[in-house]
């Protein structure tokens, strides 16, 4: 991480007091079983990398999963996180094992730690880390033979150079500063993104919420981004094959991937199951 960042935490922490519903987490388990599959869910094991509010998490063990590990840098998300499985206790009848660790996806032999898993979802996060190529790479390595990667990275586009400016001045500037540029690009960004879409910007998908999007858009530095073909052809040689690549609706938005591990590096062949080595973690 480098020494000017965001603090996502407080943001993830923000939301969930002010915004967590039963819906939006419904919206979330949803969301989560149209991207993989509610059959590629059930009884799996999964690692949410930069697990924010754990809203994801919690969705996946929700879903059926048999094991989740939700991990983050910020001990603010992992305490949300802990905090919303509180709060959603009563959803999570199908729940499995779940559990929250402070962690970052730059210390490969912490990522190693952690054991293989079946799904490895790390969705808009690693192109946070201020490394997000390393953080790929040690993410996938968590990957089983024969499992999945799943994650959203932020599109290339020509203004993606301006808007990493604008998060660079945003975290620099006093809190009264970023109050005015929460107001005004709330506007900008909503009238963008009715354009773009004709659709009301204020309803979000996959439980969001418009207003903590805004300042996770302005705050999110480090800031990194890659064409769809680019991600495509990192993990290839690491043993992975696109099984699906969902666009963004507008230009700077995520790239969603999820990738199948047909092999290890190079495309040699592992041995190792999700159910055994993550049970060691």
């Amino acid at each position: 991480m480098t020494a000017l960042a965001f603090d996502f935490g407080a943001n993830w922490q923000a939301f969930s007091d002010a915004r967590m519903t039963p819906e939006r987490f419904q919206a979330a388990v949803q969301s989560l079983e149209s991207l993989i599959g509610a059959d590629e869910l059930s009884g799996k094991s999964l690692l949410d990398v930069g697990c924010g509010s754990g809203l994801f998490s919690l969705a996946a063990s929700a879903a059926g999963c048999a094991r989740v590990v939700g991990v983050d840098v910020n001990p603010k998300c992992v305490q949300a996180s802990r905090d919303n499985g509180e709060r959603l206790r009563a959803m999570m009848a199908k729940a499995g094992t779940l559990e929250f660790r402070q962690g970052s996806a730059l210390d490969a032999a912490a990522m190693r730690a952690l054991g293989a898993f079946d799904i490895v979802y790390a969705w808009g996060s690693l192109h946070h880390t201020g490394a997000m190529w390393d953080a790929i790479r040690n993410s996938a390595a968590c990957v089983s033979p024969g499992g999945m990667f799943t994650l959203a990275i932020y599109n290339a586009h020509w203004s993606c150079w301006g808007w990493k400016q604008i998060k660079r001045l945003y975290n620099l500037s006093p809190r009264p500063v970023r109050r005015l540029f929460n107001g005004v690009f709330a506007i900008v960004i909503g009238a963008a993104k009715w354009l773009v879409t004709r659709r009301n910007p204020f309803v979000k998908q996959r439980g969001m919420d418009f207003w903590y999007d805004v300042i996770d858009w302005l705050g999110g530095y480090p800031y990194e981004y890659a064409s769809a073909a680019a991600i495509a052809a990192f993990l290839q040689p690491l043993g992975f094959v696109q099984k699906r690549c969902v666009p963004p609706e507008a230009p700077t938005g995520c790239n969603e991937f999820v990738f199948v591990r047909t092999g290890g590096p190079s495309g040699s062949s592992g041995t190792s199951r999700a159910g055994t080595q993550a049970g060691r973690a």
